[in-house]
Parts: structure tokens; sequence; C-alpha cells
């Protein structure tokens, strides 16, 4: 079963959670001729590391010089980094447990955009679009032969990627449920990764995130809805989820603070908006 319910909830909390982020700004330090250095240090899954990487390199302050330190862990691992180190912040598009962030949990979020999950086939195939019925039953290992969709008489090969992934996380709340992927799929262990298998192997179907698509594979339209960013942002792509920054504690009237922000406002959701859904608010 779909599970768009859990997407409607989860969108009410977190526009609330942002509301008291999304109008301040830090206040720095009065501009001296020699800016400070400040590092900011950040974990990130592997789902939305090309937006923050564009992010980062976008966002200026007017008195500062910044470093980035910013590492690429997959949402459990980086849930325990964040507990146990001094970095004091992650941007995750998949939380294990959602009650970590629920109204008492034990962590600050807020939101700063939609990712969304994208099927994608070798550009060979001419399968246009899969009911969530069918990309269910494709992912489930049911469906062996593209003809069996209407395609040629070809095997079918899943590209999956990891359990621990985002990807894997957001397709198994969604749409399997608690089914497991065919155990005959081919592991990838990065987005990267399942792209180039894909290209390589005229019978695979793989899914990567919004912020990896490029050229070389075709994109298959789930429930008659393509991934674009003007979908992601409608709601009107149903494989989606939102994209947060969480933290041990509230940021303080600091660079971090600046920076979410930033992201939050019309600039910034611009930016997002390249490869991915802007927030609903916005």
């Amino acid at each position: 079963m779909f599970l768009a319910t859990s997407w409607r909830s989860a969108r009410r909390t977190l526009v609330a959670l942002s509301l008291a982020l999304a109008g301040c700004r830090a206040s720095l330090p009065a501009a001296s001729p020699t800016p400070q250095t400040v590092s900011l240090r950040l974990l990130v899954d592997g789902a939305s590391t090309p937006l923050l990487r564009d992010l980062a390199n976008h966002f200026h302050a007017d008195n500062a010089l910044i470093t980035w330190d910013i590492l690429t862990l997959e949402p459990r691992f980086a849930l325990a980094e964040l507990a146990r180190s001094e970095v004091p912040f992650a941007v995750l598009s998949y939380l294990p447990d959602p009650r970590l962030v629920a109204e008492n949990g034990s962590l600050w979020a807020t939101p700063i955009g939609q990712l969304g999950i994208a099927f994608v086939v070798h550009p060979s195939n001419l399968i246009s679009n899969l009911t969530p019925s069918q990309a269910r039953a494709l992912l489930r290992g049911q469906v062996r032969n593209w003809a069996e969709l209407g395609g040629a008489d070809r095997p079918v090969q899943v590209v999956a990627r990891p359990a621990e992934s985002s990807e894997s996380g957001i397709v198994q709340a969604l749409l399997l449920g608690n089914q497991p992927i065919t155990r005959t799929a081919r592991l990838a262990p990065t987005s990267q990764s399942v792209l180039d298998l894909v290209r390589a192997d005229p019978n695979s179907i793989g899914y990567v995130a919004t912020g990896y698509i490029s050229e070389g594979v075709r994109l298959v339209a789930f429930d008659g809805v393509l991934p674009t960013p003007e979908a992601l942002t409608a709601g009107s792509y149903a494989l989606r989820s939102p994209i947060l920054v969480v933290g041990k504690a509230e940021p303080a009237n600091d660079l971090y603070r600046a920076f979410f922000a930033w992201i939050q406002s019309p600039a910034g959701q611009q930016l997002v908006r390249r490869s991915h859904g802007a927030l609903p608010t916005q």
C-alpha cells in the first residue's frame, strides 16, 4: 500500500518547525579589513550530497571566509556520528526513526527541500510509465521479463542501493512496506554506480535521488508523473521525502543558522528547485 498519509503528516510538522528559522539571520561581527575564517562542519547522506555541495558553493557571508568540512554518511551512521562527535548538524533525506524529531524527540530539525526518487532505465527500454503496483512487482522480483509490462522480450535486472541508504529507505517506506527487494538485484554502492550499471545494461532498471539524474539513462514516470522539480514542489510526484537539517540542538545565532535560513529563503530555494522540490510554503 502506498503510504501517502505519512508524507502529509510529516509536511505539517516540518512546516511548523521551519517557521522559527526561516525569518532569522545571524548577527555577525562588524565587517573588518581581515575577514574571520570560520569552519562549518556538516554530515550528509548520499542522496542529498549534490544539493548540499551546490548550496555550500553559493553561500557567502559578508565578513567571513567559510571553509567547509562535509562528510557523507548514510542516515544510520550519520545519526550515530552526530551523537558522539563535535559535528553539530546533518542533512538527511530519510530518518530511520521519525520519532527522533517528533514534538518530544531528541533531535531538532528543519526542512530545506524535497527529494524525489527517480526510476531510470536504459535508453533502449521503451517502458515510459510504471504504476505503483508495477514498480512494486518489479522491485520484488515478481516481474521477470519486460514483455509482461508491454516492453521487449528481455529479462529484468533490478539495480538497487544498499538497505542502509536513504534511497532504499524511502523506497521501502513509501512503496514496498515490509516486503524485501528481490534477491537477484545488483547492489550499487553509490547513486553514480546505479547510473553506470543502468547505462551498461539494456535490461536494467534502477532508482536514484533526483540530484543525480544525468544523461545516458531514461526517466520512467511513476503513476503518470515524472520526478521534475515542479512536480516535487507541487506534491504531485509521490516518491518524495523531505530533506531535513537535523541537530542535537537548535543552532545559535551564528553562521550555521545563517546558512540554514538562507537555504529556506527565496534565493536558496531557487537553487534547490534546480533538481529538487522546494518547501511547501515557497
